[in-house]
């Protein structure tokens, strides 16, 4: 490898490192993508083999994908989960406090503080309702030990039964939505104010108006119970179409991916990463 040819590597590197530091997930994605490409111009000069320089950008995905795919179908989703109290880890959780503080400002009422069991990834949730009863929020943390990751949710029941959701979950989500349910995934936020926003507009945009949404009861009980119910519709939904099926052993409560269910996840995760 020549000096130039070196320093063209090197330069592809560290461009792709420094994009990852930015909060931007399109940036990161360049940065992901010139490290990525980096490697296999760095295995053609090095060898000067063409399909090597292939077959290096393609392990780069195999291997996740394939690691992915043993993850999944080892994996164990309960038919029923239910919601207790509980407390997020505020030490894991900094955020907490001021994504509270901006709902609040933003016209919405804290009601509840819960988890979902049983599952594998804790996973919390502080449930909010605007003051005229008809959009709920939903901050959410979802950890495995002292790693973990949060989101917001905006969601808004309509009169017809259909309903509508924003948010910035930022991972590929692992279950398909039921036909009912509308789903604008909002990235570009930069923090809750905008999301709800972006929430409004995006109601206004599919023709929804206040008076076409339902007003639910403003109270702890009515709003665990409405997120239960979605929660365990996804999984329900989940399983009529094939995406689920019942575990080794015909243990009925325990549900685990099919290869329907593997595939799309994997495509969905392919997808992610590239747009």
């Amino acid at each position: 490898m020549d000096s130039p040819e070196l320093f063209g590597c090197v330069a592809l590197l560290l461009i792709g490192i420094s994009l990852l530091q930015f909060d931007s997930m399109a940036f990161r994605k360049w940065g992901m993508a010139s490290i990525w490409l980096s490697s296999g111009v760095a295995a053609y000069y090095f060898t000067g083999s063409a399909a090597l320089a292939i077959a290096t950008l393609a392990l780069w995905i195999f291997f996740p994908i394939w690691e992915m795919v043993f993850v999944l179908r080892q994996l164990r989703v309960p038919r029923h989960r239910e919601l207790a109290d509980a407390r997020a880890p505020r030490d894991n959780f900094e955020e907490l406090g001021e994504m509270t503080a901006e709902l609040v400002e933003a016209g919405f009422e804290n009601l509840d503080e819960c988890r979902l069991r049983p599952v594998q990834h804790e996973q919390y949730y502080r449930i909010f309702v605007r003051e005229d009863g008809r959009v709920h929020a939903t901050i959410g943390y979802i950890a495995q030990g002292a790693i973990g990751f949060h989101f917001v949710a905006f969601t808004a029941n309509g009169n017809d039964g259909r309903r509508w959701v924003t948010w910035d979950y930022p991972l590929t989500y692992g279950l398909i939505m039921p036909p009912n349910t509308a789903v604008f995934r909002a990235l570009h936020c930069q923090d809750v104010q905008e999301l709800y926003q972006a929430h409004l507009d995006f109601l206004e945009i599919n023709g929804v108006k206040p008076d076409d949404l339902t007003t639910s009861e403003r109270t702890r009980e009515a709003v665990r119970a409405r997120l239960e119910e979605t929660l365990n519709q996804q999984i329900e939904y989940n399983i009529s179409q094939g995406y689920l099926a019942p575990a080794s052993g015909g243990d009925a409560e325990n549900f685990c991916y099919s290869w329907r269910g593997t595939l799309y996840v994997a495509t969905q995760v392919l997808r992610d990463l590239i747009f």
